[in-house]
């Protein structure tokens, strides 16, 4: 299985530039390139700040963008999103039982989990333990199989966390 992992795309609305960049522009080549180069692979997985301020009109463009791309991609949310204004504009991406956006993915390397680290009005990613309890039953359920574990921040930079163990 081959898959293609893109992040920080920070989409503005109405194509704005960020710092110099236009991130429009930049997905949409990374596109092109991936529908043009990259036939063999699976799916693309997109982890995180997918929007530079999380509003609608930042989602709808993405959604719009996304529109272009001809493989399978999955989405996870990083600490420039908003929940609800993402949730408005991709309302098929699934949620836990609280609301986190964070789900398992079944593929032929074994299964994907992503994980909602987004804390609300912070630069710093947080695995409360409604996330860390919905993780431990994401893992005992794969059991001995393959998992691959999808994150926007790195998971040693967490605030919030208590050991597995």
């Amino acid at each position: 299985m081959r898959f293609i992992h893109l992040t920080d795309l920070h989409i503005t609305a109405d194509d704005r530039p960020l710092y110099g960049l236009r991130p429009r522009q930049r997905l949409e080549a990374a596109i092109r390139c991936i529908n043009e180069e990259y036939a063999g692979v699976d799916l693309v997985m997109i982890t995180g700040d997918l929007a530079n301020v999380g509003t609608v009109e930042e989602y709808h463009a993405l959604r719009e963008i996304l529109a272009g791309l001809e493989r399978p991609w999955h989405l996870l949310i990083g600490n420039h999103d908003a929940r609800a204004p993402f949730r408005e504009v991709f309302p098929d991406v699934p949620v836990d039982d609280h609301g986190f956006v964070q789900y398992g993915l079944d593929t032929e390397a074994g299964r994907f989990v992503v994980l909602d680290t987004l804390k609300d009005g912070s630069v710093n990613g947080l695995l409360c333990g409604q996330r860390l309890e919905w993780l431990r039953a994401e893992l005992a359920a794969v059991g001995e199989g393959d998992v691959y574990l999808f994150l926007h921040h790195p998971p040693l930079r967490l605030e919030g966390g208590r050991s597995m163990a």
